[in-house]
């Protein structure tokens, strides 16, 4: 699938040798320390059975550009560290929004979308100019406008976060930044998403 929305997704930051740390932790649970290495599977064998717990003590933390509608369902997620670009202290210096392309099917519904943007964007100068704070402000702007976002999961969160985002069912935005992580982790820890 091709990214339709403009989202970037960048990986910031992972736990080191993640899946020896991994493979460490249910060599424990299992008393066998003694075969770390030696079963290359092994970690997707504990996965298939529903051992999942040794997967948290791997993390990483991902730059994250995409709507504010998108952000709103990717913070339900809740074991997560997340730090996000703020619409109180920082002025929306630039008219900047996701435009979704399934509006693009329809002049009119395109044509309704951007009225709508201009006209937000238009309230929101006005306001600034009157006086008004950007926290006050910012009530006008739409949830398209762009974000940026930096979230911190565990391995374990974001198989959760994959398997629920990437179905057809998502918003499509979402089930674009969850493709992205799939394609990232299964690059950076095989023996953990190679299943996705």
């Amino acid at each position: 699938m091709s990214d339709r929305y403009g989202v970037e997704v960048k990986l910031l930051a992972i736990t080191p040798d993640a899946e020896r740390l991994i493979e460490s932790a249910g060599r424990l649970c299992w008393n066998t320390q003694e075969k770390t290495g030696t079963v290359p599977d092994r970690i997707q064998s504990w996965l298939a059975i529903g051992h999942e717990s040794m997967i948290e003590h791997a993390c990483a933390s991902f730059s994250i550009r995409g709507s504010r509608a998108m952000t709103h369902e990717l913070v339900r997620h809740r074991l997560a560290s997340y730090s996000q670009r703020s619409q109180r202290y920082v002025r929306e210096s630039e008219q900047s929004y996701v435009s979704p392309p399934e509006l693009e099917v329809s002049h009119v519904a395109s044509q309704v979308y951007r009225r709508a943007m201009e006209s937000a964007w238009q309230a929101y100068r006005e306001l600034l100019k009157h006086g008004m704070k950007p926290e006050v402000a910012r009530y006008v702007l739409p949830n398209s406008c762009y974000t940026d976002i930096i979230c911190t999961w565990n391995f374990r969160e974001l198989r959760h976060i994959i398997a629920l985002r990437t179905t057809p069912r998502a918003l499509p935005e979402i089930r674009e930044v969850a493709l992205q992580l799939r394609d990232i982790m299964k690059e950076k820890a095989p023996q953990v998403f190679a299943d996705f």
